[in-house]
């Protein structure tokens, strides 16, 4: 089952109504301190900013008043800068213009939930500040290598793309078809946007549509970085009717033969589709860890998966 963590106010949900009020009174305390926090910060740069009733400040650094409005549904595409408060410390900076980060406009898509509710004050060409106390960021949860708890932050975020899903999974089918043109030209489609490659043939058994399997796999992103692998440890045996596997995957896998090696390729839509995302990207590995994410792969991301089959039973 999969398991999503959400933090800041959200948290709440996951707290059993004897502890409630305690925690309410936690939670209103906590906000007067990031709240001052934050006073103190703008007042010592001379920043003014405009607070909203989510907490969160926010500066326009630079308008569009004729883009688009961001909406829910949209598949939301920016570039941003992020620092702690303290210090002015700097966590993350994205600016792949060719490969912005995306997420899904809707509730519990992106952290910090702060971003996530406030990005609808933006339009499509937009360059805003947010100032977000920990109360919408983290709270609690902290991370040597980055920020510790009841972290408030400085993000400076571009919208630089909207899209509608269907808008946005035609542009995944386009870039896996000619991902496959360049590297794999000889690949078997399928009209859902799936692509086999058989690499080395089987001889053995075809799998079971209500049958177990057992295999290896490595799952990619399509420039090459490894997601996970299960080589060099324990192979996965399932049942297709435990509904473990992906579309695609499931799909990929009852194509081939006992002993057979195929690469499978597919948009997200068969894979894990607008999932949640983790700003700063990097704490996506650590959550997942902790088991406080799933998956591990990030947003309306295409997936190539290496597979070997070793059994069907």
């Amino acid at each position: 089952m999969k398991k999503y963590f959400y933090f800041g106010v959200l948290f709440l949900s996951l707290i059993g109504q004897a502890c409630e009020e305690d925690v309410n009174s936690e939670l209103d305390t906590q906000k007067k301190v990031d709240d001052k926090a934050i006073r103190d910060y703008l007042a010592e740069k001379n920043i003014s900013a405009e607070k909203l009733e989510s907490g969160v400040y926010i500066r326009p650094l630079v308008e569009n008043p004729q883009g688009t409005q961001v909406q829910v549904g949209h598949v939301v595409s920016i570039l941003y800068s992020m620092k702690l408060i303290l210090g002015d410390y700097p966590i993350e900076t994205y600016n792949d213009t060719l490969n912005p980060v995306k997420f899904s406009y809707t509730e519990n898509s992106l952290i910090p939930v702060g971003l996530n509710v406030e990005i609808g004050q933006m339009k499509k060409g937009e360059k805003f500040r947010f100032f977000i106390p920990s109360h919408q960021a983290f709270l609690d949860y902290e991370n040597i290598s980055y920020f510790g708890a009841y972290s408030n932050f400085v993000m400076d975020v571009e919208v630089v793309d909207l899209k509608t899903e269907q808008q946005e999974y035609e542009a995944e089918l386009d870039a896996v078809q000619h991902f496959v043109q360049d590297n794999y030209p000889n690949a078997e489609s399928y009209a859902n946007g799936l692509y086999v490659v058989s690499t080395k043939p089987g001889n053995g058994r075809i799998p079971n549509s209500n049958g177990r399997i057992r295999f290896h796999f490595t799952r990619k992103y399509l420039d090459g970085t490894v997601i996970e692998t299960t080589e060099g440890g324990n192979p996965i045996d399932v049942f297709f009717s435990e509904r473990r596997l992906v579309q695609g995957l499931e799909q990929g896998i009852k194509q081939m033969t006992e002993g057979e090696h195929a690469i499978l390729i597919m948009p997200s839509a068969l894979a894990f589709g607008k999932s949640l995302q983790v700003i700063p990207q990097k704490l996506r590995q650590d959550l997942v860890r902790r088991g406080e994410l799933e998956p591990e792969v990030a947003p309306y991301s295409p997936v190539l998966y290496e597979v070997e089959l070793l059994a069907a039973y």
